[in-house]
């Protein structure tokens, strides 16, 4: 009868031993895992994520830059506050994409309180008079976020759930 509890007892602890090593193995791979899927995050990727979810609106859009301080919405000082950054625009300025990685989740904070300030001034001003209705519309239906470091404005379309499509394949992404 002792025998049987110890060879009982001997398989619980083998057991127990092959459990925890299996967890910690398990564990190590999905931490290796995880910052590469991470690092695979960019700007840009996220630009085509939000391109590719909005019906082709990629063709208005003739210019593109890397740097944060062509971006309108944004100060010099407010700029600085970028790590990277994808902007796209038509010659006008009207349809564009900017995807943004601030270098901390507060500049992240500040930089899209200034996204929805740039909303709000182009679509509530004399400034779109020189516009027209469709091209009012498209700075009206904007879209500002952030998720993380993130922060985005998309107005490629005058349709809002377009708009939005951009919008949601950006937070997949993420």
């Amino acid at each position: 009868m002792k025998q049987s509890v110890r060879s009982n007892q001997t398989a619980k602890n083998r057991f127990a031993v092959i459990f925890t090593a299996a967890v910690l193995c398990l564990g190590i791979i999905l931490q290796m895992s995880l910052p590469a899927a991470a690092a695979g995050t960019t700007c840009k990727s996220l630009a085509k994520a939000v391109l590719d979810a909005s019906d082709g609106s990629e063709k208005l859009l003739k210019y593109q830059t890397t740097s944060a301080d062509e971006f309108g919405a944004l100060t010099i000082s407010e700029a600085a506050k970028v790590s990277s950054i994808v902007y796209l625009c038509d010659e006008k300025e009207v349809y564009s994409l900017c995807v943004a990685k601030a270098s901390s989740n507060s500049d992240a904070s500040k930089l899209l309180k200034s996204l929805k300030s740039y909303k709000k001034r182009n679509s509530g001003s004399d400034y779109l008079s020189d516009y027209s209705s469709t091209e009012q519309k498209v700075f009206k239906n904007a879209l500002c976020g952030k998720k993380g470091k993130y922060v985005w404005y998309i107005a490629l379309s005058s349709d809002k759930s377009v708009n939005k499509k951009g919008q949601t394949a950006l937070k997949k992404a993420l």
